[in-house]
């Protein structure tokens, strides 16, 4: 990486007096003879000039800037003060120009003007189109009688053909792009290329994005985060109308706020293959600037296009005797059984899960599974229950008013009781984890109003064994009037810490503890880490994290559920890679959701609830448990081997901003 060097004025002296002159990149192409950037100087009495800089690596333009002429073919120089919004085209040693002109007779509006080139030094204007108010990529006739195309935004993607450079017909050939992609904003077009035959033609787009926290169970805004997005529509050479695919999901998103404003100024193909067996090893470079005029790029594969094209979708194969768990004829398990939780030992799939009585109160229930999918052992009465909540006074008193109002048929109470996946208090969904010879099982404590706690409690592997319950005495991990759940623990120290994954709204939360004693007076969860939810992907609203996470050769794979704040209602799951060694860090997350609520046993209770809570790997074979509709318990499946493969291609590209040198 080349450390970043900022040129933003320069001052010059001369006998007569001193003046300033400011730089400003605009934009970045490739021909066949290496890279340039083109560079507009400004002085302080409002005199514009354009200069071209060489490079032979596109990461220091540092050679002798050239002097640029734009003129029209009357040979009158173009006024740059109107000018802006340049970008190149590049396609076997031809180079175009395009750039917006301020109309002198309309302030508000403009046209896109291209102009030709033999030396990339003398620019003579040889067309515009009127009344266009945003930048545009002009490709010149690449197929027989096809006609020039130019490439425009705005709030859809336009473009103009012409077989005479003279009349241009403007078709939207495809809702470009997707209305989900930017909300509606509008946004640029910042590069063309030619990509598997086709013509490739990269928009962006600035969106502003509301950070939410909860308050009493209402969204309220706490800041703001701002984002670039790319993406990316291909045309077939021989009918630029016609749209062959777009991406869906954003080929690059970059936080602004965390790496610093990046305008795109350019996007050429840094390795084009030309050495024979190199062509699907091509790399694609996005280059930018900011504010200040410093320049940086953006370098990963082309195959990133052809993955986002081609790769199908990996989805987990729900087993065929779901629902594996249901609710039965005991009093404590009428209403539910479901948000199974797992652990494998001893060739056996051990299953804690949340049940809920007609009473409206949860406790933990136990099943077992000698092949991991047909429950042949279930106990018939709750191995863990609600006077297993920590007891300190506030807990035992509103556990003990949660009984009796329900008893009494009671609605509302001055405590505002809140209900949680059908039931009014107790145990719920329960979460294992086993750490050497101890099984930590975590719950939320749900004592009949907003906010839930979570607690902790655990017992040893040989009294699980033998199924005598003596659990430890339970804690409290959150702290007061903070609203939490998921509680996830790593199943092997890191550094001799334990790793604690757990859910503040709307975050994922990652807190590292020498031990794992909580409550008052010792230790609560804080939120030293988050892993927050992604604007434009499937996880946008709220997450939490879904089972302990299992160990890979590429780091550990973790299941999670989260929810689209474009369909709120629908609870999905999904899976992740955290780092081997800092599990704090995420090495990729799936683009969409490996298991939707679809079947009817996921929308039979509370309709559209996919929730995951365990997760074992069997024989190369990931088992997922998890509970649809707030009512019964699921399993679903997955080479582990195969599903790793698709987070890895997931995770790309990996996104580094390289500082560029110029002079």
């Amino acid at each position: 990486m080349i450390a970043r060097k900022p040129l933003k004025k320069l001052t010059v002296k001369s006998s007569v007096k001193e003046s300033t002159v400011y730089k400003k990149p605009l934009a970045v192409g490739r021909s066949d003879e290496g890279y340039f950037l083109l560079v507009r100087q400004t002085s302080d009495k409002g005199e514009h000039e354009l200069f071209l800089i060489e490079s032979k690596d596109g990461a220091s333009f540092t050679s002798k800037p050239k002097k640029v002429v734009l003129r029209n073919k009357n040979r009158t120089k173009e006024d740059l003060s109107k000018c802006r919004d340049f970008r190149f085209f590049c396609h076997e040693g031809d180079v175009v120009m395009t750039y917006l002109r301020r109309d002198a007779h309309d302030a508000s509006g403009s046209s896109l003007v291209y102009a030709a080139t033999k030396d990339k030094l003398t620019w003579v204007i040889a067309g515009e189109i009127k009344k266009i108010q945003s930048n545009g990529i002009f490709v010149p006739e690449l197929g027989d009688e096809v006609g020039d195309a130019v490439y425009f935004g705005g709030d859809v993607l336009r473009v103009a053909v012409s077989k005479n450079t003279k009349s241009w017909n403007v078709v939207e050939p495809h809702r470009i792009p997707h209305w989900h992609f930017f909300d509606g904003a509008h946004f640029r077009v910042v590069g063309g290329l030619l990509v598997e035959d086709a013509i490739a033609i990269f928009y962006e787009s600035e969106v502003a994005v509301d950070i939410l926290a909860d308050v009493n169970l209402h969204n309220q805004k706490v800041g703001e985060e701002r984002f670039v997005k790319m993406g990316v529509a291909l045309f077939p050479v021989d009918h630029p109308t016609r749209l062959l695919w777009q991406t869906e999901l954003p080929l690059i998103e970059l936080p602004l706020d965390r790496v610093g404003n990046f305008t795109v100024i350019g996007v050429v193909q840094a390795n084009r293959g030309e050495k024979r067996g190199e062509e699907k090893n091509r790399t694609l470079r996005i280059y930018g600037t900011s504010q200040e005029g410093e320049v940086s790029f953006i370098e990963f594969s082309e195959k990133v296009l052809a993955d986002h094209r081609h790769r199908k979708q990996i989805t987990l194969a729900k087993h065929q005797h779901n629902p594996i768990l249901k609710p039965t004829d005991h009093q404590w398990e009428s209403d539910g059984a479901f948000n199974p939780t797992a652990l494998a030992i001893n060739d056996k799939v051990h299953l804690f899960y949340r049940a809920v009585g007609s009473d409206g109160l949860s406790r933990i229930g136990y099943a077992a599974s000698s092949d991991g999918i047909i429950i042949d052992e279930r106990a018939n009465k709750p191995v863990y229950s609600l006077h297993k909540l920590p007891s300190d006074r506030e807990e035992r008193d509103l556990s003990e008013k949660i009984k009796h109002d329900l008893k009494n048929n009671l609605v509302g109470g001055e405590y505002n009781p809140f209900a949680s996946g059908g039931s009014w208090g107790g145990c719920e969904d329960p979460k294992v984890t086993r750490i050497e010879d101890t099984i930590y099982l975590t719950y939320v404590a749900h004592n009949g109003s907003w906010p839930m706690r979570t607690a902790i409690t655990s017992i040893s592997v040989a009294d699980f064994l033998k199924k005598k319950w003596k659990w430890k005495k339970p804690a409290l991990m959150s702290p007061p009037n903070v609203g939490s759940k998921s509680v996830v623990l790593m199943s092997e120290k890191i550094d001799g810490q334990y790793v604690v994954f757990h859910r503040m709204w709307p975050n994922i939360m990652v807190d590292i503890v020498p031990d794992l004693e909580f409550g008052e007076g010792k230790r609560w969860l804080t939120g030293q880490h988050i892993i927050p939810p992604r604007r434009s992907y499937w996880d946008s609203q709220k997450l939490s994290m879904g089972a302990s996470p299992i160990k890979t050769k590429e780091g550990w794979l973790a299941i999670y559920n989260a929810v689209d704040r474009r369909d709120s209602s629908k609870y999905k799951i999904g899976a992740m890679l955290l780092d081997l060694k800092d599990p704090r860090k995420v090495i990729a997350r799936s683009k969409r959701p490996i298991l939707s609520p679809d079947q009817w046993y996921e929308n039979d209770g509370k309709p559209g609830i996919a929730y995951p809570g365990g997760a074992v790997e069997l024989d190369g074979v990931l088992h997922v448990y998890y509970g649809g509709g707030d009512k019964v318990g699921c399993v679903a499946t997955i080479d582990t081997e195969n599903l790793v493969w698709h987070l890895l291609q997931d995770s790309l590209p990996h996104v580094t901003i390289s500082p560029v040198i110029f002079s």
